[in-house]
């Protein structure tokens, strides 16, 4: 475990960043997953307060340009300051900054693990995270543009992420200049023993069979949802149900429209193979139907009237400037 260096735990957006980080809680504190602990364990790469405090400069009085040119000298700062094992959660791509600085330092950085997941189970997924309609979010992951915490009225606890396009997000992260292993999500559910241990080698943490069978027994995904339904998960956005929601590998295969596969496909096909996914796989009959619908990928209930909804409050601001919200407590 190498002093002074950030290991990335970097994806796409509702791809099972947050499995890794609770099987490395156990591995690295041999004790049961906290998932309201978690943001406290790792890092956060878009942090806004730790942005802030790193480099003693208020982000919310810079450009969004002035803020990216400047996040590579507050990660070296972090890099230092953070005891080890220094682990952070990543969803921006690898990019370089607009003075054409890599975003993510070599000086800073150990390594990253980087988790990929079929596209067509992430598009469903990020339907139901962001509550909106499924050819909305499979539109999202083919935009170059896209990017997370964008709005220019308020502002957010995060700093702003560019995504680009998904496959473009995976190319990015395996063509970083350092050592980045590659974990599919669908093999942490398939064989996560095998998982976890390559991971655990990968950054030198304890992986004998007996400390990652605890592991993955105490980081299994039913016993997350079960934390999460008696506790709460702060990540999870208000208008999504859960955070830990199916968990599946394949659940894509019952909501996705056959039109809306091929066009995944097409966008990101020679990506999924490079990832070994199998772009024969089609949609079940039984899913078919039920994917028409309108918004069925994440509608809960009754569909409300326009006069029912609650319209979304307006921002207070000042002239030039966003409204700062609290950040959480750490």
């Amino acid at each position: 475990m190498r002093s002074g260096k950030i290991w990335w735990l970097a994806s796409y957006p509702k791809s099972g960043n947050t499995w890794l980080r609770a099987w490395l809680w156990t591995l690295v504190s041999d004790k049961p997953v906290e998932l309201e602990a978690l943001s406290r364990f790792t890092g956060n790469a878009a942090s806004r307060w730790q942005f802030d405090r790193a480099l003693g400069i208020p982000s919310a009085a810079l450009s969004y340009d002035q803020e990216c040119n400047l996040r590579p000298a507050a990660f070296e700062v972090l890099a230092t300051e953070t005891r080890p094992p220094a682990f952070f959660k990543v969803h921006d791509a690898y990019h370089l900054t607009p003075e054409g600085k890599a975003l993510f330092p070599r000086a800073a950085t150990a390594g990253a693990v980087y988790v990929v997941r079929d596209p067509r189970a992430v598009a469903v997924s990020l339907s139901h995270h962001m509550a909106e309609p499924l050819d909305q979010s499979i539109a999202f992951m083919e935009d170059h543009n896209a990017a997370l915490a964008r709005s220019t009225r308020v502002l957010s606890d995060d700093l702003r992420q560019r995504l680009l396009r998904w496959s473009e997000h995976v190319e990015s992260w395996l063509g970083a200049p350092f050592a980045v292993h590659l974990v599919r999500y669908e093999d942490m559910q398939a064989d996560p023993h095998a998982a976890c241990a390559a991971v655990a080698a990968f950054l030198g943490l304890p992986c004998d069979s007996a400390t990652i069978a605890a592991a993955v027994e105490a980081a299994s995904f039913s016993r997350l949802q079960a934390q999460e339904r008696a506790s709460g998960f702060t990540e999870k956005p208000r208008h999504a149900a859960a955070f830990f929601r199916e968990g599946r590998a394949d659940g894509w295969r019952q909501v996705l429209t056959p039109k809306q596969v091929a066009r995944i496909v097409a966008a990101h096909g020679a990506m999924m193979q490079r990832c070994n996914y199998d772009l024969s796989l089609t949609p079940r009959v039984a899913g078919r139907a039920a994917a028409c619908q309108p918004n069925a990928a994440f509608s809960t209930g009754p569909r409300q009237s326009a006069s029912q909804r609650q319209a979304p409050r307006r921002a207070r601001t000042t002239p030039g400037r966003a409204r700062r919200r609290r950040p959480k407590q750490e």
